[in-house]
């Protein structure tokens, strides 16, 4: 006579689990530490790189408070070689695009004579 009998799984204490888990930590524990290592390297890299744009964008906002106004005045500046940068002519245009500006005005320099 034959009995069906219907595997269960085995399941392991916690105790069990947290040895068996901690196999690979105590027999290769160069890798561990490199893998710490890697991590830790990467959370600092964020950490970096969010502090440097939340410091730029606080300084930006304390120029921009300096002005006394609401008036921001854009000018071309340096390139990576330190030459005179130009701004492109659609620049005033590109501006007037953003929803925040009121008003766009064309300066520039002449030498004419008057």
């Amino acid at each position: 006579m034959t009995t069906t009998s219907t595997l269960v799984p085995a399941r392991l204490r916690p105790s069990d689990l947290a040895r068996v888990a901690s196999v690979g930590l105590r027999t290769r524990r160069l890798r561990a530490a490199l893998s710490a290592l890697g991590i830790a390297i990467g959370v600092a890299a964020i950490v970096a790189v969010l502090g440097l744009s939340a410091s730029s964008q606080a300084g930006l906002l304390a120029e921009i408070d300096q002005l006394g106004t609401n008036l921001l005045t854009v000018t071309n500046g340096q390139n990576i070689l330190g030459q005179q940068a130009e701004l492109p002519e659609a620049a005033p245009v590109m501006i007037s695009r953003i929803q925040s500006v009121a008003q766009v005005q064309y300066t520039g320099t002449t030498s004419a004579d008057v």
